[in-house]
Parts: structure tokens; sequence; C-alpha cells
């Protein structure tokens, strides 16, 4: 029983897949689960720079198939020099299922 649990646990993954072009960035959180999910999914950005600070969160309820990627969101920022963003994704089922990532713009921007 224990290592069907410890397998369920290994099979369920979120990523966080980001692309720069420049300045801007793209942030895409992708979840893939080993059984179906109706799952809450909460993402919250954290922003610093010289216009001050910003804390903003959405969460909703979204059904993600098993055993195939989905998409949670679709994120474009455009950062300037001294901008510091940091964004945390999780999804959960209440239950089981519980899985947290997190994102940080580079240092460098």
């Amino acid at each position: 029983m224990h290592t069907l649990l410890l397998l369920a646990a290994l099979g369920n993954q979120l990523t966080i897949d980001t692309q720069q072009q420049g300045n801007t960035y793209t942030i895409v959180p992708v979840a893939t689960l080993s059984q179906d999910c109706q799952c809450r999914v909460k993402l919250t950005a954290l922003s610093s720079g010289s216009s001050g600070q910003t804390n903003s969160s959405q969460s909703n309820n979204v059904f993600i198939k098993g055993n195939e990627p989905t998409k949670l969101s679709h994120m474009s920022l455009t950062l300037t020099p001294g901008d510091h963003v940091t964004i945390s994704v999780s999804v959960t089922d209440g239950k089981d299922i519980h899985l947290e990532k997190q994102w940080s713009s580079p240092d460098s921007v």
C-alpha cells in the first residue's frame, strides 16, 4: 500500500516553463498528475522595483486530466532594471495532492 502512495506522489509534477526575450519573460506553470483531479490552483505574484511593491493573487478550480500536461496559466512580464518578481503556484485537491513551485526573476534584469 505504501508503495502505491509513493508511486502516485512521484507521478505528480508541477513545473514552471519560462522563456525570455529581451526584458520580457513568459511564464507558464504546467501540472502533470497521475490521475484526474478537480484541483484548486492558486497563483501569487510578488513584485518590487523602483515604483514600489505589488502583491496579487488569483485562484480557481481547474480540472486536470491524469497523465496529460496541463497549462495552468500564461503570463508575460516586462521587467526593467531593478525589478524583482516572484511567482508562486500551488495545486491541491484538498486531500492527497499538494504541489508547490516558485519562480523568481534573475537578479541581473
